[in-house]
Formats: structure tokens, sequence, C-alpha cells
């Protein structure tokens, strides 16, 4: 084999690849990298050609210096863009294989032979958690959810509702509470168009009657379940789990328009959990003095239902003597209140 030959065979080999990316970083176009330098830009001699309105004509330069990779900017307008940092024209970087990078609105990475190859996903864990927001949902399945719903709604009406109510009370209640749930879930299925170009009504229709069912369930069942066992602390914490229960059913929607952003978005709707939580807990410590804003379980039941033991009528006096200081200080500090107002006035 003569040195022609030898220097055409190496010249075929790929020793890099330029990855353009979307906006979940998923790679759309793969483009082979024969040798360094590499041009990036519009014009016909670009070693890579971008159909970047936003690029110069030759935007940008990739060249491998010592094994580190190395951006360079031409003459252009608008610079890029690495991570959080803007290089504008003339200035040079290094850049992190694995590191996206945009210049004008498209984002690009590199990957070279040399880089280590991640390894393989699990194709499970991507089944199981694409089944429970799967736009494949069936409306036999959507159906079933639908009727749980109801039942969950008639069950609520039913514990809130003055004895004899009309039939037409019930009716519209659920007819409404069901429309909101169909336009809660177009709007979220309107976002999956716009991001995922597909008009996801029926994921988003289940995720909405299954977590509209959970959240009643919830709302339902702890101050029944504190009613029946005496434990107070149930009902007082309805609301708190009931919030938890919002906010999976938001991060449920995110996941279903935003997929590739997943962990962000379960780190963003966390967080404001635990921040609205614990402003909540502020706001209760400074008004009521104490953690939960009920400050009795307020759910009665038919007395058959009370599960725990009687206590006699001699305990609630003792508790009731138990409570006088504390109730004797609130009403020493609000009257110390009142009076220091007209002085503040003057």
């Amino acid at each position: 084999m003569d040195a022609s030959t030898e220097d055409s065979r190496h010249s075929d080999t790929r020793i890099a690849l330029i990855e353009r990316l979307d906006r979940d970083g998923h790679v759309l176009q793969s483009l082979p990298v024969y040798r360094w330098p590499v041009t990036i830009g519009r014009a016909f001699e670009a070693d890579v050609v971008l159909d970047d309105p936003h690029l110069a004509s030759l935007h940008a330069t990739l060249d491998e210096v010592n094994g580190e990779l190395r951006l360079s900017l031409g003459q252009t307008l608008n610079g890029a863009m690495v991570g959080t940092r803007h290089l504008a024209a003339g200035q040079t970087t290094a850049l992190d294989g694995a590191q996206p990078w945009r210049v004008g609105v498209t984002r690009l990475r590199v990957r070279r032979a040399s880089d280590a190859l991640a390894p393989e996903l699990p194709l499970a864990h991507h089944l199981a958690f694409m089944s429970s927001v799967s736009p494949s949902a069936t409306w036999r399945v959507v159906l079933m959810w639908a009727v749980a719903a109801v039942l969950c709604i008639l069950a609520e009406l039913w514990l809130d509702s003055e004895p004899g109510a009309s039939v037409k009370t019930y009716f519209s209640a659920t007819l409404g509470l069901m429309a909101a749930m169909g336009v809660w879930s177009l709007l979220w299925a309107l976002g999956s168009k716009l991001f995922q170009g597909r008009l996801d009504f029926a994921g988003h229709a289940r995720l909405a009657l299954r977590y509209g069912v959970i959240w009643s369930a919830v709302m339902v069942a702890m101050p029944l379940a504190g009613f029946m066992t005496g434990w107070s602390v149930l009902s007082h914490a309805a609301d708190a789990v009931g919030a938890g229960v919002m906010c999976l059913w938001l991060w449920s929607h995110l996941v279903l328009v935003l997929p590739g952003h997943r962990r962000g978005l379960q780190v963003g709707v966390a967080s404001l959990y635990l921040c609205g939580l614990g402003l909540n807990v502020w706001f209760n410590e400074e008004k009521t003095g104490q953690v939960f804003a009920e400050l009795y379980a307020p759910t009665l039941m038919p007395p058959a239902w009370h599960l725990a033991s009687r206590q006699p009528t001699a305990a609630l006096i003792q508790d009731a003597h138990a409570m006088r200081a504390s109730v004797d200080k609130q009403v020493r500090e609000a009257e110390d209140d009142e009076a220091a107002e007209p002085a503040d006035e003057e």
C-alpha cells in the first residue's frame, strides 16, 4: 500500500461527531468530523453548514490542541453561549466534550472518538415511567378514572351538603367540576402540542382524573380517619398532604410536556412545595402559635363511626383547665395591643 492510499484511508476515518440538539437535549443530526480544525457557519466553504440566520458566514472554528477542544469565534455579531458564559467575536474558550453550547439558535455538542461513551440506560425504568404518564393512554382507562372521579365528587358533596339536598345540586356541581377538569386537560394538551408536536389530551385527562381522585380521597379520608381514631393530627395535616398531591399532579403534567427535563422539574416542584410549606408553618406560628392553621378537628360524623375509646367528662374539664393559662396569655397580649394602638396614633 502506497503513502497516498494510506492517507486517503485515514482521511475517511471519523475522529469526532458534531451533534445538533433539540431543546430537550435529543440528537437531531450528527455531522462527522474527519480532521481538525473545523469551521462552522452559513457559507458554502464552511465545513459544517448550518441553516441558521443568526450565524455569520464563518461563525466559529473548532480545533483540538494537545487533546483539548477549543472554540474560536470569527467575525460574528451574536457570538456564542458556552454554559452561562457569552463569547464575543474573536474570543476563544476550551470545551468539555459532553457540554452543549449554542451558536445563533442552534445547540451543538462535540463527541470525539476518544471520549468515553455513556453507559446504556435500562429501558425498563423508562417504560415503567412512560406507562404512568403515557400519551398512548386509552380512552377506556380515561373513562375508568372519570367514573372514579364522579364517585369521589358525589361522596364529597354528600359529606359537605345539608341533609335533603336536591339531586340538581349534585348534578350541577359534578358537571361543573368535570367540565373544569376537561378545560384543565385541554390547556395542558395545548402545551404538549406546542413543545412535543402532539395534542395529547388523553394522557393529560388521565393524569387530571387520577390525581383529582387521589386529592379528593386524601381530603376526605384524613379528616374522617382523624374523627374515627381521635387523632386530630390527621385532620390538621390533610391540607399539607393535599398540597403535596397537587404538586405531584403539576409535576406529572410538566413531565408529559417536557420529558427531557424530568429531574430539573422534580427539583423545582419539590422546592416550591417545601418553600410553601415552610411559609405556611411560619404564618401559622405568627398568627395562632401552632404549626397547623386548624385549631381543632372540625369533621363530625355519626357517633357510631367513632372508634376511639370514650373519655369521661372530667377529662374534658381537665383539658380545659390546662388550656386556661395559654388562653389568658393570648387575651392579655390582645388587650396590650389594643391599648397600644391609641398611643401609636397620637
